[in-house]
């Protein structure tokens, strides 16, 4: 992908150099452009060195020379295929939203609304940022986005540069690096829709003790980004504990999460959706048990003599049997055994597009954890009942590989 990153007049704009140094790493091509407030921040040769191809300042748009009749602002515009401008400091945001053109980044927007995607990431003071002017600047700007051409990435609150505290702050990098290409400004109401179940439920005994699984959530949050970047509507049944990857993944266009925690609540949401999605892909880890929960804390001399409980919601084999001919669905199943077998009588329960077994262990029996919590496991997939892959994956690789197989 060919990205340029416009650094602004801010004290965070030392984190554009962790940025492009990520960007680069993942395989981009990276050009930069800094305004005349950024070099008060950074150096311009500290992004050379990281491997941006071209680093430009505000001016550089009158550098060209008049035989090669080439205009640097629409050159870049035609090159580009994202903006990200990270950091975007109040001053630069006021002149995107009334249309200004008085420095190469200004002008590269204003060239390019109909040619890339720009997401823009203010950080600035916390009044700075609910002053009524720049929240109207802000407004302006998505008010006149007739294309969804236009991001705004909402500041975080925490304590600023200046020792304020309150919202303004710029999103950290790693939460950055981990969302920007997940960001798909053309997804609509019309677009395909894609469910997922992902991170743990957990079944109550009492008040105090209940029963889950070391599940993180991390495979369900590497398909909710795959299913971004497809260009999917996605929804998110997220169960308890769940990794902190989520929250960033909130802030995205075209994403809801639905929160649950037991496997009651779990099936109502699937209910809730009255069957309207195109594709549900469960990798959430449900609890198959529920108890009959206690008022109040049980007593050790008769916990063991007052566990009842009996078989939770099949939630899959409610989705199945449910399923129209037009939806797909795409099982999940964790064993600390797999074998053929074990797949296949579960397919033949719960017959699904594809069904991916997961080899797993919690670690806390004497042998290495597996699949929970990791990036990467073991799996076998059946595809339409029949055995089409198996080894090792990242759960990247995976959410990769589990749309390939059901477009």
């Amino acid at each position: 992908m060919k990205i340029l990153v416009g650094v602004c007049g801010s004290v965070s704009a030392y984190r554009s150099i962790e940025f492009v140094r990520g960007l680069v790493k993942a395989g981009h091509q990276v050009k930069v452009i800094l305004t005349n407030g950024a070099k008060e921040f950074v150096c311009p040769n500290l992004y050379s060195y990281l491997g941006a191809q071209e680093v430009y300042e505000a001016n550089a748009d009158f550098s060209g020379s008049i035989e090669s009749k080439s205009v640097l602002h629409i050159e870049l515009a035609k090159w580009a295929d994202k903006l990200h401008i990270y950091p975007a400091s109040a001053n630069t945001i006021a002149k995107l939203a009334m249309g200004q053109a008085n420095d190469l980044l200004s002008s590269v927007f204003l060239a390019g609304w109909d040619k890339f995607q720009t997401i823009i990431y203010p950080a600035m003071n916390t009044s700075m940022w609910t002053n009524p002017i720049t929240q109207e600047n802000i407004d302006l700007i998505n008010r006149l986005d007739k294309h969804d051409h236009i991001y705004i990435y909402p500041p975080q609150s925490g304590t600023l540069a200046c020792g304020d505290t309150g919202s303004g702050k710029i999103p950290d990098v790693e939460e950055v690096l981990t969302n920007y290409d997940a960001i798909n400004l053309g997804i609509t109401d019309n677009s395909p829709h894609v469910v997922i179940t992902a991170g743990a439920t957990v079944a109550p005994i009492d008040p105090v003790r209940f029963v889950t699984n070391p599940s993180s959530g991390k495979t369900g949050l590497e398909i909710a980004k795959q299913s971004l970047r497809l260009g999917n509507r996605t929804t998110v049944l997220l169960g308890e504990n769940s990794c902190d990857g989520f929250k960033h993944l909130a802030k995205l266009p075209g994403v809801k999460i639905i929160k649950v925690r037991t496997t009651d609540e779990m099936y109502e949401a699937v209910k809730s959706l009255e069957n309207r999605f195109d594709t549900y892909i469960s990798t959430a880890a449900i609890s198959d048990l529920k108890f009959k929960t206690a008022g109040d804390k049980l007593k050790k001399d008769t916990l063991s003599n007052s566990l009842e409980f009996e078989k939770a919601q099949d939630i899959l084999s409610y989705v199945v049997s449910n399923q129209s001919p037009s939806q797909c669905i795409v099982g999940f199943a964790a064993e600390t055994q797999m074998t053929k077998e074990v797949l296949e009588s579960k397919y033949n329960r719960k017959p699904t597009k594809l069904l991916i077994g997961t080899h797993v262990n919690s670690g806390l029996c004497d042998k290495a954890r597996q699949g929970f919590g990791n990036d990467s496991a073991t799996y076998t997939i059946l595809e339409n009942g029949k055995v089409a892959f198996e080894g090792e994956l990242s759960k990247l690789q995976l959410a990769k590989e589990i749309f390939e197989r059901i477009k």
